[in-house]
């Protein structure tokens, strides 16, 4: 990017929104500017079970406010300083939560389709235990019309 070759960096990367519910998503790294920065807000997620079943909640938080230094305050280093040691944190968190997005909504949709697996077991398991009760039946049924047959033959 500094060097002139790109005119953005971007990161794409599957946004949470929800148990049952993610998004394709980009986050522009750079360029950003400041206004983007204080301008967004951000969200909380907390994986909570309640009556045995898993639930996320989502909490929004507002924008912080921006915060006012005194006229008289000095930095002892260089700003271009201060912005070059902050600059790779900010990116390293950006990265970190795109990251984390990601292996939560992996993790949601894994246990969403291990949820609908068991479900079809489950479907699958009643489903034959019917059908072999059914054949039980029928053979018991044979036998005593076997037997209530072979009784009035003898008579």
């Amino acid at each position: 990017f500094l060097s002139g070759e790109t005119d953005a960096v971007e990161l794409l990367y599957t946004k949470f929104l929800s148990l049952i519910a993610s998004s394709p998503s980009v986050r522009p790294l750079v360029p950003f500017s400041a206004s983007e920065i204080s301008q967004q807000g951000d969200e909380v997620f907390q994986l909570t079970s309640s009556g045995g079943d898993f639930a996320v909640d989502r909490k929004e938080l507002d924008v912080a406010e921006p915060q006012e230094f005194p006229n008289d305050m000095i930095f002892e280093q260089d700003p271009l300083q201060i912005v070059n040691s902050i600059l790779p944190l900010y990116l390293n968190g950006q990265i970190l939560r795109t990251l984390q997005e990601s292996v939560a909504s992996e993790l949601a949709a894994r246990m969403q389709s291990m949820q609908s697996a068991s479900d079809n077991a489950s479907a699958l398991s009643q489903k034959l235990n019917q059908e072999y009760n059914r054949a039980r039946q029928a053979a018991v049924t044979q036998e005593i019309l076997e037997i209530v047959s072979g009784a009035q033959a003898l008579e």
